[in-house]
């Protein structure tokens, strides 16, 4: 099998290295009067959680408590909350998958993304997953570029943890989501001093929590719980001009301040509101570049791995 990095991993790698050098400063800064230090750091880790290493950091460096703003925050406006209102509605109007332990999601993915930062050549590919239903840690992925389809490879996940996959139990409920996201853990090791009550409280925790669990399967309830649990979060903005996602749908971008050099969006159906995926903006020198975008084309139940639907 080809041994790869996961499809986001230079980007998460250079904003999680900004990430921990600005905690650390803060922690330091704050060092007097810290209530929460460890000398090995905080590993903020609550049952169930399993961190995953294909994306798994992406959703987690939009926490505000803790971000240097690089465009500073917008306001609040009518037409951010109105698309995820509308998103929360037609999610509540999708089938459920129904599955059982023992058997996987089937994801799949398509992908534009650069091997450089802010340079080089886009490569399209298309990405497919199958991931555990149940405490299961097996699961596989492949990938091929969208010029070639007969040309798939099997990705070496052995040394990751699976990416988010079949939710189940979740809050239907609105409040009880934004509680829900608030008492899962934070899946990166902090160093001494970061205020972890900080991080659970800060007022953007849904949209952060939540990019991240879109990754997978939320039952449709669950689904317009989440959505209607980031209307909430201060600084949300609809982004202007021609939206598509990696498989050319078109959409509307909908972005929160807080991150360090880059920007993550959420991508919505034009029409419909419908969850799409994601884009990663790099911010260079004031400028905005597109280093990554993600989009979600199918899900289903299989029953084994390589399975296809």
């Amino acid at each position: 099998m080809t041994h790869t990095r996961s499809p986001q991993g230079n980007f998460e790698e250079r904003l999680l290295a900004e990430l921990k050098e600005h905690v650390s400063t803060r922690a330091a800064d704050a060092a007097p009067t810290a209530v929460r230090t460890t000398r090995r750091g905080v590993r903020w880790r609550a049952p169930g959680w399993r961190l995953a290493g294909v994306g798994g950091l992406v959703a987690l460096l939009t926490v505000g408590g803790l971000m240097a703003q690089t465009l500073g925050d917008a306001p609040p406006t009518a037409s951010a909350a109105e698309i995820l209102t509308e998103a929360a509605v037609t999610a509540r109007q999708q089938p459920d998958l129904v599955a059982h332990p023992g058997q996987f999601l089937f994801i799949e993915l398509r992908l534009t993304q650069r091997e450089l930062p802010a340079a080089g050549p886009y490569i399209e590919e298309r990405l497919q997953r199958w991931v555990p239903v149940g405490d299961s840690s097996t699961w596989q992925q492949r990938r091929r570029p969208e010029s070639h389809p007969e040309q798939w490879r099997t990705d070496d996940v052995s040394h990751l943890a699976p990416p988010p996959g079949y939710y189940q139990d979740l809050p239907t409920d609105p409040v009880q989501m934004v509680r829900y996201l608030r008492d899962q853990p934070f899946p990166v090791p902090l160093p001494a001093g970061a205020d972890l009550e900080a991080i659970r409280n800060d007022p953007q925790l849904p949209f952060t929590q939540g990019s991240w669990m879109l990754q997978g399967h939320l039952p449709p309830q669950s689904l317009g719980a989440l959505f209607q649990a980031m209307t909430q979060v201060p600084g949300a903005r609809v982004m202007p001009g021609e939206v598509r996602d990696a498989a050319g749908r078109r959409g509307v971008a909908l972005r929160t301040p807080g991150v360090i050099g880059a920007h993550i969006d959420l991508i919505f159906d034009r029409e419909t509101h419908a969850y799409l995926g994601t884009r990663d903006v790099l911010v260079r020198d004031g400028k905005e570049s597109l280093y990554t975008s993600t989009a979600v084309t199918r899900m289903a139940v299989v029953d084994r791995l390589g399975q296809l639907p």
